[in-house]
C-alpha cells in the first residue's frame, strides 16, 4: 500500500496548463466517484486552486497507482498525458505526507504563507470525506495536515504580514499607476479573491471601486465592507468602459470577457486612457486575445510572480520555524500510524501463521492416521515451531520506536505476509 500524491502547481506549470487541468468544485463528487473506480486507487482527495492541481491517494501499489491518477488527470479533464508529462510531480510515502503538510502550512504556495490554501486543503477533505472517498490513512493524514495549518499559523509570523494573490494584484496596478486615488477600478466577482481584493484596494488608497457580480446580494455585501459602489452584471461592459483598472476573480469556466465583448468599450475611450485588466481566475475569465487589442494592458497569475517575490522577504524567514513543526507532526503521524496498525498487525500475523499450520496439521494427520499421542505431539511441536520464527518480527515490531522506522517495518510485514486488505483498515476518526 502506498500513499501518493500527483499534481501540479505554479512552480512546474504555466497558468494556460493549469486551467486546463482545474476541476470546478460543482465537479468534485463526479471527479472523486471517477477516482475512485481506478483500480488500485484505494482512497482519493483532489485538491484544485488557482495555482495547483493535486490528487491524493492511497494505493494498492506504487507505479500502477500513480499510473491510475496520471490516467485520471487525463481523461477527467479530456488533455492527452504528453501535453502535462513535462510538467508533473509525483511524492511518495513520507515525502507525500510532507508535501501535504507544506501545502497546509502555506510555504509551498507561490505567496509563502497565503491564507487562503489552508481553506482550501479543507474543503477538498471535506469533499472527499462526503463522497466517502477517504478513510482511515488518508482522513487521518488531511487532519493532521490541518493542524499543521494551524499550529503555522498560530506559533510563527508566517502569515502574519497581509500578502496574497489579490494584495498582489493591486500591487500591480500600483507600480502601473503610481497613485490609485482618483482611478475608477472595476472588481468582475465578489468571491473570496473578489472580496480581497477590494481590501487591498482600500488599503492602498482607491476611494472608487465598483463590484459586479452575478449575484447582487453578494456583490452588496462586498461593497458594504469597503463603501463601494456596485453594478448589476447585465451592465459589465458599461462598468469596464468607464474604469481605468478592473480586477477579475469569478468562478466561471469560460472567459467572460473576449474580444468581441470588450471592443465596443475601447471605441469610446481615448487613446491616452488605456484599460489596465488583472485577470487572477484560473480559468481565467479574460480571454488571451484581449491583451493584444489596442489600448488593453492584459496581466494574469503568471505576471504576479515577480511582484509575489519582492514582497515576501519577512515571511521567508519564518520557514524554517514551520519546517520544524512539520518535521514534529511527521513524527507524530508517523507514530500514530504505527500505534494503530501495531495491535492488529501481530494478531493478523499470528492468525495467518497459525491457519497455515492448522491446514497442514491436518492434511498430515488424515494421510499419516497417527495415533491421539502423535497427533497431540506433532500439534505441541508445529505451536512451538510458529511461536519461535515468530518471535523475533514480533518482538521487533512491538520494540521499534515510534517513528517512520517502525511504521515502514509493519507496512513490510504487511505486504510481505499478505496481511489484510482495504477491507481491515480501521475507518474511524481521531
Amino acid at each position: 500500500m502506498s500513499i501518493l500524491v500527483v499534481g501540479l502547481n505554479h512552480r512546474t506549470s504555466p497558468i494556460s496548463l493549469l486551467e486546463r487541468l482545474s476541476i470546478a468544485e460543482e465537479d468534485l463528487p463526479k471527479a472523486l466517484h471517477q477516482l475512485s473506480s481506478y483500480e488500485h486507487v484505494l482512497e482519493g482527495a483532489i485538491l484544485s486552486t488557482c495555482n495547483r492541481i493535486e490528487i491524493y491517494a492511497v494505493t494498492s501499489k506504487f507505479h500502477a497507482g500513480s499510473l491510475d491518477l496520471r490516467n485520471f488527470l487525463s481523461e477527467f479533464c479530456h488533455i492527452a498525458p504528453e501535453d502535462f508529462s513535462d510538467h508533473i510531480y509525483t511524492y511518495y510515502d513520507d515525502a507525500a505526507i510532507r508535501h501535504l503538510f507544506r501545502v497546509a502550512a502555506g510555504i509551498d504556495s507561490m505567496i509563502v504563507g497565503e491564507s487562503e490554501i489552508l481553506g482550501q486543503v479543507r474543503r477538498a477533505f471535506q469533499s472527499a470525506t462526503a463522497e466517502a472517498s477517504v478513510q482511515r490513512t488518508l482522513g487521518n493524514a488531511f487532519r493532521r495536515a490541518l493542524r499543521v495549518g494551524k499550529r503555522a499559523r498560530s506559533e510563527t509570523t508566517i502569515g502574519r504580514y497581509p500578502v496574497s494573490i489579490s494584495s498582489a494584484a493591486v500591487e500591480l496596478a500600483r507600480r502601473s499607476f503610481s497613485d490609485l486615488a482618483g482611478k475608477k477600478v472595476a472588481i468582475v466577482g465578489a468571491g473570496k479573491m473578489g472580496g480581497l481584493a477590494a481590501r487591498a484596494l482600500a488599503q492602498a488608497g482607491a476611494t472608487d471601486i465598483t463590484v459586479v457580480n452575478r449575484s447582487p446580494e453578494r456583490a452588496e455585501e462586498v461593497a458594504a465592507l469597503f463603501d463601494a459602489a456596485t453594478k448589476p452584471w447585465t451592465e459589465l461592459t458599461s462598468v469596464l468602459a468607464d474604469s481605468d483598472i478592473a480586477i477579475c476573480s469569478t468562478a466561471a469556466q469560460a472567459p467572460i470577457i473576449d474580444g468581441s465583448s470588450i471592443a465596443p468599450v475601447m471605441r469610446g475611450r481615448a487613446s491616452s486612457r488605456p484599460l489596465f485588466i488583472i485577470d487572477i481566475a484560473v480559468p481565467r475569465d479574460v480571454a488571451t486575445e484581449v491583451g493584444h487589442m489596442d489600448g488593453i494592458i492584459l496581466r494574469d497569475i503568471d505576471d504576479l510572480r515577480d511582484v509575489v517575490g519582492s514582497s515576501l522577504g519577512n515571511r521567508m524567514a519564518e520557514i524554517d520555524l514551520v519546517e520544524e513543526i512539520i518535521d514534529d507532526e511527521i513524527a507524530r503521524w508517523f507514530e500514530s500510524e504505527r500505534s494503530s496498525e501495531l495491535a492488529p498487525t501481530v494478531a493478523e500475523l499470528v492468525a495467518r501463521a497459525d491457519e497455515i499450520r492448522t491446514v497442514e496439521f491436518e492434511r498430515w494427520r488424515s494421510k499419516a492416521k497417527p495415533d491421539e499421542a502423535q497427533a497431540s505431539a506433532v500439534d505441541a511441536l508445529s505451536r512451538r515451531l510458529i511461536a519461535k520464527l515468530l518471535h523475533g518480527p514480533v518482538r521487533k515490531a512491538k520494540d521499534l520506536p515510534s517513528s517512520k522506522q517502525g511504521y515502514l517495518y509493519l507496512s513490510a510485514l504487511r505486504e510481505l505476509f499478505e496481511l489484510g486488505g482495504d477491507d481491515d483498515l480501521d475507518t474511524s476518526e481521531d
